[in-house]
């Protein structure tokens, strides 16, 4: 079942599943990610459709907000999510603490939570995560076109173009286990990989909970089950 709702003057995806198993997903989507009255990109994109219905098949409820689109982890996003977690609580029944699936740039979002729910995050999967917008702005400096693009939208999320999020360290110090996938053929944040590394290396040497999988863009059809079997791992401890 699916249903859609407006919040905050976003409009905003619930998917249900037949046989519920109790735990919610919240997506944060990258740059092509909208939602509107009708329809959204989950929805549209056949390989995202996909991921939906296998996830709602193994018991997930799952949803979304439009985000103020390209909202590059601005501030107006963080309430937003925050406010949407605590609507949905109140709504449905579910366990409070959620898996949280951010993609590129949902990343500086879902970074920002993290200290705001610290008691309700139950896993986190980051899929081709844009950590630092300082690095992607960086990264983009030398390709004119889409640079300039770039500093508009962020110029339109935060009123200023100088920007710093901090990102890093609320991820690699939350004490939830984390996911993350890396496409290796097909990456809009290729600059970001050594931070990553670097991030890895510091759950590990803290010992918090940390796996990462690295696929083809020809294999992304498989990553599906990878992702539902680490959330089962993280579904022991209710």
């Amino acid at each position: 079942m699916l249903r859609t709702l407006l919040f905050d003057q976003q409009w905003c995806m619930l998917h249900y599943p037949e046989q519920p198993n109790g735990f919610a997903i919240f997506i944060i989507g990258d740059q092509q990610h909208y939602v509107n009255e009708e329809s959204s990109f989950w929805i549209d994109n056949m390989g995202r459709k996909q991921m939906i219905e296998r996830l709602t098949q193994a018991g997930y409820f799952v949803y979304y907000s439009n985000l103020f689109e390209k909202n590059w982890g601005n501030q107006q996003s963080v309430e937003h999510s925050y406010n949407l977690y605590q609507l949905i609580m109140r709504k449905e029944i579910l366990n409070q603490k959620i898996h949280k699936l951010a993609e590129g740039m949902g990343t500086l979002t879902a970074a920002q939570l993290i200290p705001l729910m610290e008691d309700n995050i139950r896993s986190i999967v980051l899929f081709a995560p844009c950590i630092s917008l300082e690095k992607h702005i960086e990264q983009e400096q030398t390709r004119k076109f889409y640079y300039k693009k770039l500093m508009k939208e962020i110029k339109a999320a935060f009123n200023e173009e100088s920007v710093h999020i901090n990102t890093e360290k609320p991820i690699e110090e939350m004490k939830e286990s984390l996911f993350i996938i890396q496409v290796i053929d097909q990456n809009r944040y290729k600059d970001q990989l050594e931070l990553i590394h670097q991030l890895l290396l510091k759950r590990k040497e803290k010992k918090l909970p940390v796996e990462i999988h690295y696929i083809l863009l020809e294999n992304r059809q498989y990553i599906t089950e990878k992702i539902i079997r680490f959330l089962k791992e993280n579904e022991k401890v209710l």
